[in-house]
């Protein structure tokens, strides 16, 4: 069934028709399967569903399909409730990716390179859901919101592992912040681009010696969550020259910025900030 220039028509066909498959085209918007039909049509709304917008859903049975090896059913919970919606855009766009305060431990470039990990490009994202929720589901939606717009199926254990690296960097920015965890799966991810190893012995000096890099001494559980992440990347269908390509943009935009005056100057105040904490601290002594 197909509105013209209507919102409410889509919105209420949302509501009569849960698994309604509106025209194909270069949006879709992924709804959990067990939101309440109020809840369908609020998320709908809020993502400015149109006439052109294909509608999918997702299982709480997908979710465990990709996550339940890697979270426990409490972590993922009983219910499908997330949404995204997913603008394709030509190539050389890049990843745009946009979260609702509603997801709340999931950051936006934990996705991000988990869609550079299948080969997910050129699309502005946004994820969503009406209460709170981790975000760690978002992940199944927006694949399969690829698959049906490209027509290509992504493989099982490349969907897996990029789940698993979702939930690794999650993890991992909780506890050591979201810019070293970031920086440090692109160096891996670099690393083993230009140099791949051959078992899951050479998986783990890779990752000793990036963390060594950036002077971080983690736990023996993280490094094995990494250990384990990587190895399973490293025998998924994965395409390492465009994953070196994606590493070598974000190294060559990190350097770019700090050699930029912005850059400097945010080095200089960060300086000035830890002169300022000494010479604090040097008082209290004297």
């Amino acid at each position: 069934m197909r509105f013209k220039n209507k919102v409410a028509a889509v919105l209420l066909a949302a509501t009569l028709i849960p698994s309604a498959v509106f025209a194909k085209g270069s949006t879709i918007i992924t709804l959990g399967s067990d939101l309440r039909e109020s809840q369908k049509s609020e998320m709908l709304r809020e993502m400015n569903a149109d006439e052109n917008t294909e509608i999918i859903e997702v299982t709480n049975k997908e979710e465990y399909q990709y996550l339940g090896d890697i979270l426990t059913s409490k972590e993922i919970g009983n219910k499908a409730l997330s949404a995204a919606k997913i603008n394709f855009k030509d190539k050389g766009y890049g990843l745009e990716i946009n979260l609702s305060p509603n997801i709340r431990i999931v950051t936006a470039e934990a996705i991000k390179n988990a869609l550079n990990t299948v080969g997910v490009e050129d699309a502005e994202i946004y994820v969503t859901a009406p209460g709170k929720v981790s975000g760690t589901a978002a992940l199944t939606g927006i694949l399969k919101a690829y698959e049906a717009n490209t027509g290509k199926n992504l493989s099982e254990d490349l969907k897996k592992v990029a789940n698993e690296e979702l939930v690794v960097q999650t993890k991992l920015s909780e506890e050591v912040g979201d810019d070293k965890a970031n920086d440090i799966i692109y160096q891996i991810k670099d690393a083993m681009a230009e140099n791949m190893p051959k078992n899951e012995s050479e998986v783990r000096n890779i990752i000793q010696n990036v963390t060594n890099n950036y002077n971080i001494n983690l736990t023996e559980s993280q490094e094995n969550k990494l250990v384990s992440l990587f190895n399973n990347m490293k025998n998924a269908d994965v395409d390492w020259n465009r994953v070196a390509d994606t590493a070598k943009k974000y190294k060559d935009k990190a350097g770019a910025f700090l050699n930029s005056p912005e850059g400097e100057k945010a080095v200089e105040d960060t300086k000035n900030i830890l002169e300022k904490i000494i010479d604090f601290i040097v008082s209290l002594f004297k």
